[in-house]
């Protein structure tokens, strides 16, 4: 029998962890295989795989990595179809990448008006802070406000590309690096 692999290219940590999850639901327990390039990609996944009792090895091979994953000791599924804590959001792009970018920023702008009520806030760095010049993106980041989901931005990304302070509030970027360095929030 082969063994399931999971091919992560070209993909946010948020759409690896999402296609992870559905993997792990349709096929509890069986042991896999996950392949990449990216290493936060690879940090994030392994984390994710340990939160739910999986047993991770790590093997470089060239430029990309493996993870093989050991089939797990019990046949419970350890993931639930929808999260039972959300956690803070980092955005680092303005749009989905590779591809039409249009479309991109439209997937973004629509996963964003998807974050659950409880999401403690969404964090604007790097690539992200472009949102702010979309008068679309601005509303749709003001719309998560008013649902009580605080919107911050990064000063050094603000500073960096000479931009204007916004209507958010800055943050110093200390608090979103530990918690992005610990695997402590979902990254776009």
């Amino acid at each position: 029998m082969d063994i399931l692999t999971l091919e992560l290219l070209d993909v946010t940590v948020f759409q690896a962890l999402l296609e992870l999850r559905g993997l792990l639901v349709d096929h509890p327990g069986e042991a896999m295989r996950i392949r990449g390039e990216d290493d936060l990609l690879r940090v994030n996944v392994t984390g994710f795989l340990e939160k739910q009792g999986r047993t991770v090895r790590a093997i470089r091979q060239g430029e990309q990595w493996e993870l093989q994953v050991a089939q797990a000791s019990r046949s419970i599924p350890l993931v639930s179809p929808v999260s039972s804590t959300a956690r803070p959001v980092l955005l680092l792009r303005a749009a989905f990448a590779p591809g039409d970018r249009a479309l991109g920023r439209r997937l973004l702008l629509e996963t964003l008006t998807q974050l659950e009520s409880g999401t403690p806030w969404v964090c604007l760095a790097h690539q992200a802070v472009e949102l702010l010049d979309d008068p679309g993106a601005v509303a749709i980041l003001e719309g998560l406000q008013g649902r009580g989901i605080p919107v911050h931005v990064s000063a050094v990304s603000l500073a960096h590309g000479g931009q204007a302070p916004s209507g958010f509030d800055q943050i110093p970027d200390e608090g979103w690096q530990k918690l992005l360095a610990r695997g402590g929030l979902t990254v776009l």
